[in-house]
């Protein structure tokens, strides 16, 4: 989660250089896509993590649900936002989803 958010605010730095406001928002809310479903995700294994009968049910469950919110979410940006900017948006959607190659790059170099 916190590799998520620092990639997040390398998306927006980037956006920032190259583009213009609707494009810093377009990462902004592509990042957010992906990084809320992440933090529901961990919330909710937090809280079932002193259940272990039903941890691996809520393990997919929970896999299952955040794939559907993140296709909602995009759907709503979407929906409502329309000066989009999809290179922008998927910037951050992308940075933000691989977050964790970056953290197993850093692994495997030390």
């Amino acid at each position: 989660m916190t590799w998520q958010t620092v990639m997040l605010f390398v998306a927006i730095c980037v956006s920032t250089l190259v583009w213009d406001t609707s494009a810093i928002w377009s990462t902004v809310l592509g990042g957010l896509c992906y990084l809320i479903p992440t933090l529901l995700v961990l919330l909710t294994l937090k809280a079932v993590k002193h259940f272990p009968a039903r941890s691996l049910a809520t393990l997919i469950t929970v896999e299952v649900s955040k794939v559907l919110m993140v296709f909602l979410m995009m759907l709503l940006v979407y929906i409502c936002y329309s000066a989009v900017n999809w290179f922008a948006f998927l910037i951050g959607l992308i940075l933000v989803s691989q977050a964790g190659l970056f953290t197993l790059r850093k692994r495997l170099l030390l």
